[in-house]
């Protein structure tokens, strides 16, 4: 968990934060609180927060004061400011003195979940400690199924997609046959990886790791009567569909959660999101909604939030049995049918705009779009590093932006599936125990070295960070972070009870270069100071 202390001299206001987040579920927890700046720097040393979340107005030692004693003395913690007060001295002054972020009041608390998560390797460590549980990605994997194969034909098929969106196959069943069905509504937030430049400076891989968030964000800010699911397609979109207790709600519904999400993503990020909202009339329908959402989306500018509900549109057949396939292909490695796919898809694509039925079609550049984002999230989602792949700063839209055509870049799509394919193919004899073990001999072996980080482990194993993460996590039952300490704790105990050797010199020979962080980590660990614990 990544521990926050928070700083105010209201407790109105630290009531308020502590309870306007669901801290724990995002990878937080309030470790400790202080109503002023002094009371703050004496509690540091016992509490050792990540993170110090302080108001600037306070008696004795104000959060600026605060803020740079906090900065020249505990590099490691991080200061965000909060404050009613937006004039530009005050923001000048938090930057120079090494502020990590500066929020004004009022503030949406995704604002400030946003604002936590980019500080070192928060976001990270967010997902980590979030990681999905079997059951959700089972029900993941069936509301995936219900926007892209759609509900069977038989009685039982639509008992079983609608018992979704209720306890039990038995409520849906009484919903059903009582005619108490009602309408839904599906939401799609669309990404376009290709967008990511360096302006941007967000990899493919956090960019995965904040669209998680991002959709968890979603799922609190939603409130309605009735009940819904938030998950990702094959793209990594975020999917919404929304069941309500009886239409006049599903009427009334404005979709500002949505809104306010581009907005929030746009300010912290740098990135536009082009979000849509549409209306399906029953269960079955709603596969051919999202379809219309897809096309819709793929036609507008990003950073904007389109209701359509009354909006008639309509995919071409085979589209998304198109997307299905491909990422099929992916997972059972048919490199083969991968070209077949593309070729088919395109040249369905090239004939009904010839005969200038385009409406409602992926063009070829959005087919394109979108096979670079299925093959993009492919990649990552399997813990496999586009770097190793394609090669050092690559990046999808550098690689295609000087060809002449379509029909070129169609080939370079092509290849690029291909080439990830045949990655995979030369390490298939790798395993989940294998990454975890290399992994933990590693550390045994370089735990001294104090500049010793997850990115150099990610490397030397030639898997990107969040597949090491879950892949450790899974075999170890604890994060690298945890293990890389406890090693270093185990391994620091042992020199202090069996050896006369001085406290910096063990700190240095377990990593540690300042001998005050390292007593910090110490006691932290072990209840007692490694002082206390020395044999002399």
């Amino acid at each position: 968990m990544i521990k926050i202390m928070i700083v105010d001299d209201m407790p109105i206001f630290l009531e308020y934060l502590k309870g306007c987040i669901d801290w724990n579920s995002y990878g937080f927890e309030i470790c400790c609180e202080a109503h002023d700046g002094k009371e703050a720097l004496e509690m540091l040393d016992q509490y050792y927060p990540d993170v110090v979340l302080t108001d600037i107005t306070m008696p004795y030692i104000n959060g600026l004061e605060l803020a740079e004693k906090i900065t020249a003395d505990y590099k490691d913690i991080s200061v965000i400011l909060i404050t009613g007060n937006n004039e530009f001295e005050y923001a000048r002054k938090a930057v120079k003195i090494g502020v990590c972020d500066y929020i004004v009041k009022p503030f949406e608390k995704e604002e400030l979940i946003m604002s936590l998560l980019k500080l070192q390797d928060n976001i990270g460590k967010a997902v980590e400690n979030t990681l999905e549980e079997p059951e959700k990605d089972n029900l993941e994997e069936k509301l995936k199924a219900l926007i892209y194969a759609g509900v069977g034909q038989l009685d039982e098929d639509e008992i079983k997609s609608y018992s979704l969106f209720y306890d039990n196959e038995e409520k849906a069943k009484k919903a059903l046959e009582s005619s108490m069905e009602t309408g839904f509504l599906v939401g799609l937030v669309k990404f376009d990886f290709t967008k990511l430049t360096e302006k941007t400076r967000i990899t493919l891989e956090d960019f995965m790791n904040w669209e998680k968030l991002i959709a968890k964000m979603l799922e609190d800010k939603i409130d309605i009567e009735g009940s819904f699911k938030v998950f990702h397609d094959y793209e990594n979109n975020i999917v919404v569909i929304m069941r309500f207790d009886d239409n006049s709600q599903l009427d009334s519904f404005k979709g500002y959660e949505f809104s306010d999400i581009i907005d929030v993503i746009k300010s912290q990020l740098g990135i536009n999101c082009a979000i849509g909202l549409a209306k399906a009339g029953n269960i079955r329908s709603i596969k051919s909604t999202y379809e219309n959402l897809m096309v819709f989306l793929n036609n507008k500018s990003s950073g904007q939030f389109y209701d359509i509900r009354n909006s008639e549109n309509s995919l071409m057949n085979g589209s998304l049995d198109a997307i299905l396939r491909l990422n099929k292909d992916l997972e059972t490695l048919q490199e083969d049918d991968v070209e077949s796919v593309i070729n088919d898809l395109w040249n369905n694509i090239k004939t009904g705009n010839s005969q200038n039925d385009s409406s409602g079609t992926f063009d070829v550049m959005n087919l394109l779009s979108s096979a670079i984002s299925i093959l993009m999230t492919n990649i990552i989602s399997n813990g496999f590093s586009i770097e190793k792949i394609y090669g050092e700063s690559f990046s999808p839209e550098k690689y295609l932006a000087f060809e002449e055509g379509p029909e070129k870049m169609k080939e370079k799509v092509i290849y690029l599936y291909k080439k990830r394919i045949e990655f995979e193919k030369a390490k298939k004899n790798s395993k989940t125990y294998d990454v975890a073990s290399t992994a933990k001999k590693y550390i045994e072996e370089n735990f001294s070295n104090s500049s010793l980080s997850i990115s150099d482990i990610s490397e030397k194993l030639c898997v990107n960070q969040t597949y090491l993460r879950k892949m450790f996590k899974s075999q170890m039952d604890m994060t690298l972070s945890e293990y890389i300490t406890q090693y270093r704790m185990q391994e620091a105990k042992k020199l202090i009870t069996t050896t006369d050797e001085k406290l910096s010199v063990v700190a240095e020979k377990v990593g540690f270069s300042d001998v005050s962080y390292f007593s910090n980590v110490f006691k932290k660990y072990y209840g007692i100071s490694p002082r206390s614990m020395s044999r002399g």
